[in-house]
């Protein structure tokens, strides 16, 4: 396979226990559809629990506008086209996925941003359900209320909790 970034022929290394492809001419990787998700929820062993913390909390959340980051890469296994994606919907890091086979190419240090952002997000999550339950606890009994399916609050929390932490692609 050919990087989709620079051209250079990629190269299958071992990376938290996952095959992916990686260039060394611009230092980008490729992951086929489901390793992202793997890699992400897997606890990083690169970093240490005070670095994920120091990362996690001066990690700022960067507006960016999708389309001015959409390249158009074409795909190094199927020979599709790249769609860029704001990874978590607004965390500011922008991967290019493929339209066809759901791989998904990043640049230069974007899978290590990725790793610590989803950390970050799952050592913040249980003080975030802290200080946030009562208000679910009143959203789902809203729900309840005005809906004639009935919603377990438990089945409600714990799809939102779900949502946060949903990764995959």
């Amino acid at each position: 396979m050919k990087c989709p970034n620079c051209n250079s022929p990629l190269k299958t290394i071992t990376y938290e226990g996952i095959h992916i492809e990686t260039c060394d001419g611009c230092g980008g990787e490729w992951l086929d559809a489901e390793e992202l998700g793997q890699i992400a929820s897997a606890r990083e062993t690169r970093f240490t629990p005070e670095e994920r913390r120091a990362v996690a909390s001066t990690a700022k959340i960067t507006p960016v506008i999708v389309k001015d980051h959409d390249r158009d890469l074409q795909c190094p296994k199927c020979g599709g086209t790249t769609d860029a994606l704001n990874y978590g919907g607004d965390s500011g890091i922008v991967i290019d996925r493929c339209i066809a086979c759901h791989g998904i190419w990043l640049d230069r240090a974007e899978l290590e941003g990725v790793q610590l952002l989803v950390e970050g997000w799952k050592d913040g999550l249980p003080a975030d359900l802290a200080k946030h339950a009562a208000k679910l606890k009143k959203v789902a009994a809203n729900v309840d209320a005005q809906s004639k399916v009935k919603i377990s609050r438990f089945a409600f929390i714990n799809a939102i909790i779900n949502g946060i932490l949903d990764i995959a692609m």
